[in-house]
């Protein structure tokens, strides 16, 4: 019998392989597997690498006589899910599979089917993202909701994509489920605006690694040569009237056609965005537009609204009021942070006193909320916002944010991409993908739910820099490396040895960006350092 476990957490996955479970497991994938798990097939080395392995022996020829199968034809997501798997096949493979109801049967030899619903005693089975994939005469991709669907048919495409003939499939059954629950890129587009195209070929790419949060910094402002904020903006554009002080003056938004573009291609990619409207400190963009709320103590002035004056707060609820309605996922982020970094003195007390009545508002809408952490809000900041931990100096450095009460999220400082930065500790040459599969913490103790890599342009005025070429450029080498330590963690050999990413280079190589990006063709994924 080949098995193969990764981690911690693929071992609490192959307790579905242990003898009392056994008998339902292979129940459930008995006509999947008809030849059994107990092959020679290697585990394939996909990025992130898989959970749990059980090889089978030979291979699955897809035809142009194989069809992708779906539980139910009057399942419009479910429909819809398997025509995006049928055009990234088409991409990969030249083959393009009908699509057909299963008529309630396994799949037959050469088809494979998409299938929602769970293989019982997995762990898989019982996580929103988690799946179980079998490769037999017949190919069968279950989970128990969508996005873990979706992962399966990643997988099963990196598999397709790392052989010769990338019609042929080596035979074995994977149960996989991810490391954290946020696995996040992050992107200031209030300071450096990004286009929708640019955004759209990124939740692609990030979703062929895994990554599921794209967390968008919507407002924010920027430093000129003279030291002054020349540039104080907010991404979002209102229809209607009572905002129009919030369009920014280089007339670069986004509108709701814009957003609900990116909320679909996120929702087919499995990824949600994460909104950030920040508040009260980075908030030039809301002082232009309602003067009466300013902040006079900061230098230089214009930065902060005053959190200290009820009117401060009734607006920026009408602020979320408006633009609620355009956000799917069920995480709203309020910013937070650095309210007195420009020399100002607004007492903590009143700082958080702000952010709770503003969290509990945004709560009171159905919404998850999001932070930047800062230990000097303990102990009185709600228990119930979910903390990303960023600050890399000092005592905060080390604080353990689930120690504290609070769901956390590992964003820490030394993972920034700071674009023309000097200050190395912001990664100005950017992150390698060998960066972060070696050094990210490993976090045993109290360990966080979510990972984020950020990109902060503090240096949107005064450098110049593209998003395409340079913020990719800076950027792309660690999206691979960072899917797998998200996901799995360090990938493991067949005896349980921790591989270098030197193993998984030429996995990287072949599966470049994913099979319908095209859009950073000119800077190809090296597939070996």
């Amino acid at each position: 019998m080949k098995l193969m476990r990764y981690s911690p957490a693929a071992l609490a996955l192959s307790l579905c392989l242990s003898a009392p479970v056994l008998a339902g497991e292979i129940t459930c994938s008995d006509t999947e597997l008809p030849d059994g798990f107990n092959g020679a097939n290697a585990p394939p080395l996909i990025v992130p690498t898989v959970g749990t392995w059980r090889g089978g022996d030979g291979s699955t020829q897809l035809t142009a006589g194989s069809h992708i199968r779906i539980d139910d034809m009057n399942n419009a997501a479910l429909l819809h899910q398997a025509q995006l798997f049928q055009a990234q096949l088409q991409h990969i493979s030249g083959l393009k599979l009908d699509i057909a109801g299963s008529d309630g049967q396994a799949a037959k030899p050469g088809d494979i089917l998409l299938s929602l619903s769970s293989c019982s005693g997995t762990t898989a089975a019982a996580t929103d993202e988690g799946y179980t994939l079998a490769i037999g005469q017949g190919i069968t991709l279950r989970a128990s909701r969508a996005s873990g669907l979706f992962y399966a048919t990643q997988s099963l495409l990196q598999i397709a994509t790392l052989q010769q003939n990338h019609a042929t499939l080596p035979r074995g059954y994977i149960a996989d489920t991810p490391r954290y629950r946020e696995r996040s890129i992050m992107f200031d587009v209030g300071r450096k605006f990004a286009s929708v195209d640019f955004l759209t070929a990124y939740i692609k790419f990030m979703g062929w690694y895994k990554l599921n949060t794209l967390h968008l910094h919507l407002n924010d402002q920027a430093l000129d040569a003279n030291k002054q904020w020349g540039l104080r903006a907010f991404r979002l554009k209102s229809d209607n009237p009572a905002f129009a002080g919030l369009i920014p003056a280089d007339n670069q938004y986004y509108t709701r056609q814009d957003w609900d573009k990116l909320e679909q291609v996120a929702a087919d990619y499995g990824v949600r965005i994460v909104p950030e409207i920040d508040s009260p400190g980075h908030s030039g963009a809301f002082l232009l537009a309602n003067p009466d709320i300013a902040y006079t103590g900061d230098n230089p002035p214009g930065g902060t609204i005053d959190p200290t004056r009820p009117e401060t707060l009734a607006y920026i609820k009408t602020v979320f009021d408006e633009f609620l309605p355009w956000f799917r996922s069920p995480v709203v982020h309020l910013g937070g942070d650095e309210v007195n970094v420009n020399n100002g003195s607004i007492p903590v007390s009143k700082q958080v006193s702000f952010l709770n009545d503003l969290a509990h508002y945004v709560q009171s809408k159905g919404k998850t909320v999001q932070m930047w952490g800062d230990q000097s809000y303990l102990p009185t900041l709600d228990k119930n916002v979910w903390i990303q931990r960023w600050i890399n100096w000092g005592s905060e450095a080390s604080i353990n944010w689930q120690q504290k009460g609070y769901r956390w999220t590992e964003s820490y400082g030394d993972w920034y991409i700071v674009p023309m930065t000097t200050l190395a500790y912001f990664n100005p040459n950017g992150l390698t993908g060998e960066r972060v599969y070696n050094k990210w913490p490993a976090n045993a103790v109290n360990p966080p739910i979510g990972a984020q890599i950020a990109v902060w342009n503090d240096n949107a005025l005064t450098k110049k820099y593209t998003w395409d070429q340079d913020v990719n450029r800076l950027l792309s080498d660690a999206i691979p490396a960072a899917g797998q330590i998200f996901w799995r963690g360090k990938a493991q050999d067949a005896q349980g040895q921790t591989l270098d990413y030197s193993s998984l280079r030429p996995s990287v190589g072949k599966l470049q960006y994913g099979p319908d990006v095209t859009r950073f063709s000119a800077a190809p994924l090296a597939g070996s350092k």
